[in-house]
């Protein structure tokens, strides 16, 4: 499979998915990623640069890809699979109960037949958060969340991240409306939750960063800039750091959201889990 140019390996791409990128029909603006990607470097420049960031990504990776590999998969506990769910923000809190409370060969077959299956993509993503329908709309939702991780991060190259706060077409917002010029004055983004759709914005914001002369690191490069988008719509909704505060724990680190809604922020002191035996 293609990749920005690159064969990637088969060993580590299941290629009955092979994505093409659709041909978005509104563009992601070029000043408005400049921008973005500027502040972003700046501010991770303080951090040790984006060498550490990308390293936190690449070590969600290689979990995932260990853990979810074909022949773990079968093998894989309770605790590996809450391994997994505590690397999702926007989901570990809203689907927790219901992950625990799911008969653990049936979530490991559903959670094989979305990686593995061999229906079309989009059907595999959509069965799988059906199955968690039982416990809920929230949950429902959470598990879509849960289940764009696990391709992306098992396969980063080959899949890319298709989280809600990425692009949630029920609500019409997400990372990707950022990127468009005087979206605000637009009652609809002619965006959908397909695939091809979610490379399609990939490969633009991936142009757009080999403009500003990035070539290493691409496809962690685009999830950080995405979650730095997603940071600045959470912050300008918000009526002060007090909500952000109250719903994020956010406080003076700029970084701190971007990294939680990437699922790499520090772990919690004394290694208490933050997954939640009731959902909030």
């Amino acid at each position: 499979m293609l990749w920005f140019g690159k064969q990637a390996d088969p060993k580590k791409a299941d290629l009955r998915d092979r994505i093409q990128p659709a041909e978005l029909r509104i563009s992601l603006d070029p000043e408005i990623c400049a921008g973005k990607l500027g502040v972003l470097i700046e501010q991770m420049g303080e951090r040790g640069g984006p060498e550490e960031f990308v390293g936190a990504l690449r070590a969600k990776h290689e979990l995932f890809a260990r853990v979810l590999e074909p022949s773990a998969l079968g093998e894989l506990s309770q605790q590996g699979l809450a391994a997994v769910l505590e690397t999702v923000f926007t989901a570990r809190r809203r689907l927790a109960p219901a992950w625990r409370n799911m008969d653990h060969k049936a979530l490991l077959a559903a959670i094989r037949e979305l990686l593995y299956g061999p229906a079309p993509l989009l059907e595999r993503m959509r069965a799988f958060a059906d199955q968690f329908a039982p416990a809920g709309e929230k949950a429902k939702r959470a598990a879509w969340d849960v289940g764009a991780e696990m391709l992306h991060f098992r396969a980063p190259e080959q899949y890319p991240l298709m989280t809600r706060w990425v692009w949630d077409t029920n609500t019409q917002s997400g990372a990707l409306r950022e990127f468009i010029k005087a979206n605000d004055t637009l009652r609809d983004i002619p965006l959908d939750d397909r695939p091809e759709t979610f490379e399609g914005a990939r490969s633009a914001l991936a142009e757009r960063l080999a403009s500003q002369g990035f070539y290493r690191d691409v496809v962690y490069m685009v999830d950080l800039l995405l979650a730095q988008a997603y940071s600045d719509y959470l912050r300008s909704m918000s009526s002060g750091m007090s909500m952000l505060a109250a719903d994020f724990g956010a406080k003076d680190d700029p970084l701190e959201l971007v990294t939680k809604m990437l699922g790499i922020d520090p772990a919690r002191r004394g290694g208490q889990s933050r997954l939640k035996a009731e959902a909030e």
